[in-house]
């Protein structure tokens, strides 16, 4: 009984640490002429067909730069995604002399997996009349992948760029705080934007 109790617990513990899984940072490009220089103005854009996750990321987004000591503007204000996604060059220029913002950030999907996943139970009950299974429990993992890359505004020229994946069950806001949070993180890192 004692070791039911022990493999009950360990399982238990070993999912609760995959369905807290939060974000990883992948890999990560920087050019190292801009080390040690941090962008103080950024418009942030998210290439995605739909409108509510666009705006909400953006605004997140945003709101995460300002709380570091990094001006930023959403690009829903200024910018109308395209049916394609493929945003032209002349309408950020556009947008990013409007605003003088000296720097730009693009994030877009990479891919993304779902996986359904079915989990017995290990407890049972027995009884003079019956013997009876807890049903187990089905749940779906999803895997997120994202490409995160800040220009200089002025040159185009590609600054950094970042993959991130995140396995998780929680739900779509939480997922686009934790990616931003982990870019952000990693921006700070390589001093690219203000520290906190």
């Amino acid at each position: 009984m004692k070791t039911n109790t022990w493999v009950s617990c360990l399982f238990s513990l070993i999912f609760l640490m995959v369905s807290c899984a939060g974000t990883d940072i992948t890999q990560v490009q920087v050019d190292d002429a801009y080390k040690g220089k941090p962008v103080s103005d950024i418009l942030v854009i998210a290439v995605t067909g739909n409108e509510h996750n666009r705006r909400s990321f953006e605004k997140k987004f945003v709101a995460y730069l300002k709380s570091v000591g990094t001006a930023a503007m959403a690009s829903e204000e200024v910018i109308t995604m395209p049916g394609n996604l493929k945003i032209k060059k002349e309408t950020i220029l556009d947008a990013v002399n409007q605003y003088n913002n000296d720097a730009v950030i693009i994030t877009q999907l990479v891919s993304k997996e779902k996986e359904d996943v079915y989990t017995r139970s290990r407890h049972g009950r027995r009884t003079f009349f019956s013997y009876s299974v807890d049903p187990g429990y089905s749940s779906t993992t999803t895997t997120v992948q994202l490409e995160t890359n800040l220009y200089d505004a002025k040159t185009g020229e590609l600054i950094w760029s970042g993959k991130s994946k995140t396995l998780s069950r929680d739900s779509t806001n939480q997922l686009m705080n934790d990616v931003i949070k982990a870019v952000i993180n990693n921006l700070q890192k390589n001093k690219l934007i203000a520290p906190k």
